[in-house]
């Protein structure tokens, strides 16, 4: 049981540092990761190496060994010569105060792995895995060939008592090396791989969205200069066209005009760079001017617009981009209700220092598979819609540290819940701070405050 624990503790010296490489080193997503970090292969081959030779494997009649020939190899193939003879120089300079004649033997060990490994070293990167595979094999066996070699030469010299039992014992820790250095150097390749593999998808998953998005951004924009341009060709062609006609044409330009522009800011809102103003808002106010804002909007298909809400809430953030939010959600909810009978409620209130912003409509309701792909880019439930003004609206809600949940069931209506964080600062009611969106990432500068 002791032998089982001393060489799971040895396997714990190998295998961590390798696991640590891979956490703090090829996890991260920039380009040169891919890169050997010498750096860090060096310190932690010669930390692996000094744990290997404190805490050996007991075998039997005193007879220790170690897996120290792994880092040291690890260290000579994955980051150079100058790592390789670092590890080597730590672990003499541990062992250089008991001049012993054991001692010196492990030294002449020390120095025949050392010498093995730089002999894989020079071609090491070009191998694949397979050849490194290989060769690491190759290294354990040439270790077990030469240590036998001297075993043969000292027993004839008599300069130890080598018995067959002492043969054995050889063969099974060199063994155990082989195996365990096969494992490393196989853990090694493949967490290589997998980092390689998933630095790959994200570039292709990137070039991905681009296209799509190109290709949205060109099929949305088409539709309106279409109709625009057939529209000018009436008005040029047509000689003798009536002053109402021509008045109705140019508004038609001009919607259509306003609508590609509402598309492009779509996509800019969504991938530009923008900058969020924050401020105190005063909610209670800002429901009650959206509701009289947006009543109009509703009258126009005949719906009933009910707006309640708490008095004295504010909330810390960008104005404008919360009333965008506000607006695209009281929108889609007014178009989801029939043209008759349709009824959107408002209400707002605050809850454990926490703002419920719900509004809710008696519309067609939503599947489960479509309420779980809201806020997908692309993704519209609208005869005329680029799907981006909930993307847009999910981006703008994370990036004030709140959120939007849906609940809807098909012909009997849908619920959207905003939930943002109650203003509990002492600023004055115009202060502001400025705050710089990349993406769906925040950056406040330096002596600034936001919540």
């Amino acid at each position: 049981m002791d032998l089982l624990k001393d060489i799971i503790l040895q396997l714990s010296f190998i295998i961590f540092p390798i696991m640590s490489y891979h956490v703090f080193w090829l996890s991260n997503d920039h380009s040169h990761v891919l890169r050997p970090n010498k750096g860090i292969i060096t310190i932690s081959a010669s930390i692996s190496s000094l744990l290997c030779i404190c805490f050996p494997i007991e075998t039997v009649d005193g007879a220790f060994f170690n897996l120290q020939a792994i880092p040291l190899f690890i260290s000579f193939t994955y980051a150079g010569y100058i790592s390789g003879l670092i590890t080597l120089s730590t672990s003499i300079m541990y062992l250089i105060h008991p001049l012993e004649l054991h001692w010196i033997y492990y030294f002449l060990f020390l120095l025949l792995c050392s010498l093995l490994s730089c002999a894989f070293t020079r071609r090491w990167h070009r191998k694949n895995k397979k050849g490194k595979l290989l060769a690491s094999s190759l290294y354990g066996v040439s270790i077990l060939i030469l240590t036998y070699i001297g075993y043969s030469i000292a027993d004839l010299l008599e300069l130890l008592p080598i018995t067959l039992l002492d043969y054995a014992i050889l063969g099974i820790s060199v063994g155990i090396l082989m195996l365990t250095l096969y494992v490393a150097i196989y853990l090694i390749e493949y967490m290589k791989e997998n980092s390689m593999y998933r630095k790959e998808i994200l570039k292709t998953e990137k070039l991905k969205i681009v296209s799509e998005l190109a290709a949205s951004v060109a099929h949305e924009v088409r539709n309106p200069l279409t109709v625009v341009r057939g529209f000018i060709q009436l008005m040029g062609y047509s000689k003798e066209l009536p002053p109402d006609k021509k008045k109705e044409y140019a508004d038609l330009v001009m919607t259509e005009i306003d609508r590609a522009q509402s598309i492009i800011t779509d996509y800019l809102n969504l991938a530009g760079q923008q900058y969020l103003t924050k401020e105190r808002i005063p909610l209670t106010l800002l429901l009650n001017d959206l509701s009289t804002l947006m009543s109009s909007y509703a009258n126009l298909k005949s719906v009933k617009f009910v707006c309640h809400t708490d008095e004295h809430l504010f909330v810390h953030g960008d104005k404008t981009k919360l009333k965008q939010v506000l607006i695209n959600v009281i929108k889609n909810s007014i178009e989801a209700v029939p043209d008759l009978g349709g009824v959107v409620t408002i209400g707002a209130e605050a809850k454990d220092e926490m703002i419920q912003i719900k509004i809710s409509d008696n519309g067609a309701g939503m599947s489960h598979e479509q309420l779980a792909r809201l806020g997908e880019p692309y993704y519209t439930l609208k005869e005329r819609g680029t799907g981006l003004g909930l993307t847009v609206t999910y981006s703008i809600l994370k990036n004030h540290n709140g959120h939007i949940h849906y609940k809807s069931e098909l012909h009997k209506g849908t619920v959207a819940t905003i939930t943002l964080p109650c203003y509990l600062g002492d600023e004055p009611f115009t202060e502001k701070t400025t705050t710089k969106q990349n993406g769906s990432a925040l950056v406040t500068p330096d002596k600034q405050k936001t919540i």
